[in-house]
């Protein structure tokens, strides 16, 4: 039986640490840089943070919302919340603040996606970036 517990909890301990989204080091770079513009990046809310954590206290559903109107990782967000409903109710030490910042990070994408890929986003990047930067740094621009 201790060996059964003992297992279960290195499960539980793996699965509370795995399947979060995250940004790549471009996104996290762009992210600073628009930062640095005094853009605000929590401004953009695809998806509503304390939504999809106060969604999860029903096990999965946090995620299941994340997962619904998006392309980014959305296998990766079903496969959470499928995780947190086999997982009931341990998942709650990990789906609410999961679900939460989860949406944070999939804000985030989005803001950079905005302003890397749209023309909008790349007319207000340049002029951000004719505006701020005062001294050349000698590195190329990512178009």
């Amino acid at each position: 039986m201790r060996d059964f517990l003992r297992g279960c909890g290195m499960w539980v301990i793996v699965l509370a640490f795995s399947g979060c989204m995250s940004l790549s080091p471009a996104e996290k770079n762009a992210v600073y840089e628009l930062r640095s513009y005094g853009v605000e990046t929590e401004a953009v809310r695809l998806k509503e943070p304390a939504t999809a954590a106060w969604l999860n206290v029903l096990p999965g559903v946090g995620h299941f919302y994340l997962a619904s109107g998006t392309d980014e990782s959305r296998g990766t967000l079903i496969g959470m919340g499928v995780v947190n409903v086999l997982t009931y109710p341990l998942s709650w030490f990990w789906g609410i603040p999961g679900a939460y910042s989860d949406a944070k990070t999939l804000n985030k994408k989005d803001l950079v996606r905005f302003y890397q890929y749209m023309p909008q986003g790349q007319e207000e990047l340049s002029a951000l970036r004719k505006k701020h930067r005062l001294v050349e740094l000698g590195l190329p621009e990512i178009p």
